[in-house]
């Protein structure tokens, strides 16, 4: 079936979509658990496996990844996975696992968060304080140079970013050197242009998003641990480099929470990639993808390099 949006011709033949129906997300759990596992990273990254302490007692699950030649005093990444907080991390976030270690010359830490139904808001955003608290705590031991910290999270897992440094700056911990904010999901008001406009768009739309939203959180948590464009306070923030798909339903939300970082004074560079959709990593072999997922890496190189 053609694609009825002008997309970028590597991206024309994506059509797949995600059901957002609590029976179904169990077995996609298990399913995106899968090929997650079967994922192999490159010889020269290893991988370590933690549990730690999290909300409500939960033994929370980490994983590290750290390039073989840099041991001590690395940058570390904060990864905060999308799957419209219901799914776990998948092959290709493994691959940008890699891919930013090995550009970056930096551990990358992925967070293996509650997920929804079972879990709705806050225990997924809690499992990443903790995480980020334990980095914080342990960045010696683990080799981390405290002062290049940072956190990546696509989609969802953009969400979970954003207000993560909110929940950071208000339990008054050391805060990140920067914020990767990637289509992020960011309004559950849902009420932008993009998000009227986009309701058949391919790989994500506003109808699944309304489903998304429905699952994660009631009406009634709309503070900015859980809707982060909903803050009364964006001061404090660290800088962002937020990144927003030309047709996605939530592209105007990222728009508009980089105007809110930069009028406070908060740097923000916002990259408006053209031609494509959500979740366009999935055509991992374009170069076009590969071309969007270098300018991530060359701006995490800069910050940590200053």
């Amino acid at each position: 079936m053609k694609n009825k949006y002008p997309v970028h011709e590597d991206y024309s033949k994506l059509q797949i979509g995600f059901p957002m129906k609590a029976p179904l997300l169990p077995f996609f759990q298990r399913l995106t658990r899968l090929l997650y596992d079967r994922e192999a990273v490159p010889s020269s990254i290893s991988q370590q496996k933690f549990t730690i302490p999290s909300y409500e007692g939960y033994a929370l699950p980490l994983e590290l990844f750290s390039p073989q030649n840099h041991v001590q005093n690395s940058p570390c990444i904060l990864f905060l996975h999308g799957g419209a907080f219901a799914l776990p991390a998948n092959d290709f976030h493994k691959r940008l696992i890699a891919l930013y270690a090995l550009g970056c010359s930096a551990k990358v830490v992925l967070v293996d968060y509650r997920l929804v139904p079972q879990y709705r808001f806050p225990y997924g955003l809690e499992d990443c304080y903790a995480a980020y608290a334990w980095m914080v705590a342990h960045a010696s031991e683990l080799g981390i140079d405290a002062s290049k910290l940072a956190m990546c999270g696509d989609s969802a897992g953009g969400a979970l970013a954003a207000s993560l440094t909110h929940l950071i700056r208000d339990r008054k911990l050391a805060n990140p050197l920067f914020q990767m904010l990637i289509y992020p999901v960011l309004d559950a008001q849902q009420n932008s242009d993009s998000m009227k406009r986009f309701i058949d768009t391919p790989i994500w739309n506003a109808k699944q998003n309304k489903k998304m939203w429905n699952l994660y959180c009631k009406e009634t948590d709309n503070s900015a641990y859980c809707s982060p464009s909903q803050a009364l306070s964006f001061e404090g923030l660290p800088k962002a480099y937020i990144e927003a798909n030309e047709f996605d339903c939530l592209r105007d939300e990222a728009l508009a929470y980089a105007k809110k970082l930069q009028d406070v004074g908060i740097e923000v560079i916002l990259n408006q990639t053209q031609g494509t959709v959500h979740g366009f990593e999935l055509n991992w072999k374009s170069e076009y993808t590969q071309a969007i997922i270098r300018q991530r890496i060359e701006y995490m190189q800069k910050q940590f390099s200053d």
